[in-house]
């Protein structure tokens, strides 16, 4: 064999070893890239106005008697609606109507309907004191959807249980032609 074959090969190993170096460093600067990224989408620092901690106000630490009078407390008018029929297409905003029936201020930290076609759009951001109403706006979107459906609202507050579920149902009829 002659020598020119042999560093001929040699070049080629190398230059393979350096396409690997650079692939693999490639991969961790895309991982730690990701990485970073997935943090800024899960940190929820996009929302503005939420309630801090310092609007929470716990009567007594966990493992100490409580009276549950000092507990806020979240009763709604109606926790189901029926929206009839809904032409398919068509967006239906409801509210639901609510009252902190406690002793404490109710703080609503979250509001998530069940899928991407039922979304709570607004509530109170502010501490409700006691015997305060509030409403909570819900949206249906029945694009893309047809008969019967059935959806929820999951509220999330600092209440005991702390998740009150809201329904709606609504028929999505075809559009007339």
């Amino acid at each position: 064999m002659s020598r020119r074959g042999a560093n001929r090969r040699g070049q080629v190993a190398n230059a393979t070893a350096r396409a690997g170096s650079i692939s693999f460093h490639l991969l961790v600067l895309f991982a730690i890239a990701f990485t970073f990224q997935a943090c800024l989408i899960t940190d929820h620092s996009e929302r503005d106005g939420e309630v801090s901690s310092e609007n929470l106000n716990f009567p007594k630490s966990g493992y100490e008697e409580i009276d549950p009078d000092d507990l806020p407390g979240l009763s709604f008018e109606a926790t189901h609606m029926d929206l009839g029929q809904v032409v398919q297409g068509t967006k239906v905003e409801r509210q639901y109507t609510f009252t902190n029936t406690g002793g404490g201020a109710l703080v609503i930290t979250d509001v998530r309907g069940s899928c991407g076609c039922t979304v709570g759009k607004e509530w109170p951001k502010e501490p409700v004191p006691p015997g305060a109403k509030g409403t909570i706006s819900v949206s249906f979107d029945s694009e893309g959807r047809s008969g019967r459906q059935d959806k929820t609202v999951t509220v999330v507050a600092n209440t005991s249980p702390p998740s009150t579920v809201l329904t709606l149902s609504a028929e999505v009829v075809a559009p007339r032609p």
